[in-house]
């Protein structure tokens, strides 16, 4: 079996539960669902770059659910400077045998992949359980066009991409390409307009930002794969890769898409009371 007949079996038996997890569970257990992702992304960043300190650094990391959960997103911040307090005091009480400058390399390396896994991992998750409670549909619109975007952007980039967007980063990508993750967003967000709220050519422009932002997620990762020398971030999905190559598109987008929706709903509604009064 190959590569794309092992991705396309993979995706038949995994795309329905993934949709149904994004349609289906309320908020709680949809949390709860994206902090079993999380887990999983976040242990891939940590193995990719190689640090000893594994599951201190996940637990720390996994900390930033808390302002998540209890919708407090404004003390996330101060969950990520907590959490650096912590690790610095651990390492204080522990006694290591390394030399000075090993041991500040260790510690500057283990601090920086903790931030990298609470602000490219577990915040870009955390806006997702915001579209949940704002919308039970918004965090399924957003899938179902990220991965429209996926799915345009590889057929117009396999059969009509000449032009190489990052060759030094992605070599594959194409501006073929990424014209392709554009109209795949566009499509699904018209579609969806009376679901968002919005009309038909907000639904066009936010459709571009999500392809477009979805693709500067996967470049993003790309380079972090790149520093790393490694391949994909995981083989955990067979044809896939790992869990943080399949929600990189999220890193952007999810976060954009929130902040609009709920920046125009908020808008419409003080525009409507405006108008009353």
């Amino acid at each position: 079996m190959n590569s794309t007949q092992q991705r396309i079996k993979t995706a038949l038996y995994v795309a329905p539960i993934i949709v149904a997890a994004f349609c289906f569970l309320p908020a709680k257990w949809f949390f709860l669902f994206l902090a079993f992702v999380a887990a999983f992304a976040a242990f891939e960043v940590i193995t990719m770059s190689g640090i000893r300190e594994r599951f201190v650094i996940l637990a720390l990391i996994l900390l930033g659910l808390v302002p998540v959960y209890t919708k407090s997103l404004h003390l996330f911040p101060l969950c990520l400077l907590f959490a650096t307090v912590i690790y610095i005091i651990i390492r204080c009480l522990r006694k290591d045998g390394s030399d000075k400058d090993t041991v500040n390399r260790n510690i500057m390396e283990s601090l920086f992949v903790m931030l990298l896994g609470q602000i490219f991992v577990i915040l870009p998750l955390s806006y997702l359980y915001l579209l949940k409670a704002f919308h039970s549909l918004f965090p399924l619109v957003l899938l179902l066009a990220l991965w429209a975007s996926d799915t345009t952007a590889y057929f117009l980039g396999k059969n009509f991409g000449k032009n190489l967007l990052v060759p030094k980063i992605s070599p594959k990508k194409t501006y073929e390409g990424l014209l392709g993750a554009m109209i795949g967003p566009v499509v699904v967000m018209t579609v969806a307009s009376r679901i968002t709220g919005i009309g038909v050519g907000q639904s066009i422009i936010v459709g571009a930002m999500i392809g477009i932002l979805g693709q500067i997620g996967d470049i993003f990762e790309s380079v972090g794969k790149r520093v790393c020398q490694v391949k994909d971030s995981s083989s955990l999905i067979p044809g896939h890769g790992g869990i943080l190559d399949r929600i990189d598109s999220f890193i952007f987008a999810a976060p954009f898409l929130y902040y609009y929706l709920t920046g125009i709903k908020s808008f419409t509604g003080r525009a409507r009371e405006n108008k009353d009064s």
